[in-house]
């Protein structure tokens, strides 16, 4: 099995041990892969920022009493958001897993 931080930290050396035992890693495409899965993890980040910083707003616009309804409905879409790139990122992995090596 292969260490995945290993593969992303020096994958021409996993590239050289797996040609020694018969088989082939396409770089390119592992780079690109990792630039898809970086990119999903920053998207991610970006809407548990905005989703905490909306919830929050939920509390204080509730002690001043005001209709928090916009602002939940605000937190649910960055919540179906978060899915949407979860569920995108686990289908690319699931993709590059079935690459052959």
């Amino acid at each position: 099995m292969l260490d995945p931080k290993r593969l992303r930290n020096d994958a021409p050396a996993v590239a050289a041990a797996l040609a020694r035992r018969g088989h082939t890693l396409d770089l390119d495409a592992l780079a690109a892969i990792e630039s898809d899965r970086k990119r999903l993890q920053v998207r991610t980040e970006e809407l548990q920022a905005a989703r905490n910083t909306k919830s929050k707003g939920i509390g204080q616009a509730k002690a001043r009493g005001e209709d928090i309804e916009p602002l939940k409905a605000e937190v649910a879409e960055i919540g179906e958001q978060m899915r949407a790139a979860e569920v995108s990122r686990a289908l690319r992995e699931l993709v590059a897993l079935k690459q052959p090596v």
